[in-house]
């Protein structure tokens, strides 16, 4: 009794689709109400120009990447010394962390908190200041996964976002992608 229903349980398992990855890289919905973001606005989020992953050596962080202007993944990743040359470009980013652990697929909440197992966050950096700035969207609600992580490609989907005291939406990025991991040497 017991054998007939363990296979059942296997073919069901083998039978199951694994999730589709998406075939292009699209941002749905961008919105923050931050200053620095506000004062680039508006943006143009239809045009994904450069789209790549960038996965930490030991492979403990993944940042997707997804821009309007032309940059290398490695510039894209660069925190301190952003490519933008002009205010109308951005790099989004989108993080995503396991703890102690490599990423692999699965889904990731910015609500698992700094430093917790399958915690991801967002944020935006744009052409504000002098040397530019790093906007956090504060997302504590929402999801981020990855669908796929093989043959040196990563796919998944993301819709994170932030409400404000009113349980407006004050922050929200929503989107798709598939793009290139590239890892990094450090």
């Amino acid at each position: 009794m017991i054998l007939p229903i363990v296979l059942i349980s296997m073919l069901f398992q083998a039978g199951a689709a694994a999730p589709e990855c998406p075939k292009v890289n699209v941002l749905k919905d961008v919105v923050c109400d931050m200053p620095s973001f506000k004062e680039v606005s508006p943006l143009v989020f239809s045009s994904i120009r450069s789209a790549k992953a960038w996965l930490s050596r030991g492979g403990k962080k993944l940042e997707v990447l997804l821009s309007n202007g032309d940059f290398s993944a490695e510039q894209m990743a660069n925190g301190y010394i952003l490519p933008l040359k002009k205010k109308s470009e951005f790099i989004l980013v989108v993080t995503f962390l396991n703890a102690d652990n490599p990423v692999i697929e699965g889904e990731y909440s910015p609500a698992a908190g700094y430093g917790k197992p399958f915690w991801s966050y967002a944020e935006i950096r744009v052409l504000s200041g002098p040397q530019g700035t790093n906007v956090s969207f504060g997302a504590g609600e929402g999801s981020a996964r990855i669908l796929s992580m093989k043959n040196g490609r990563v796919c998944g989907t993301f819709a994170l976002t932030r409400k404000n005291v009113l349980d407006e939406i004050a922050a929200s990025v929503i989107g798709e992608f598939n793009v290139e991991m590239a890892v990094s040497k450090y």
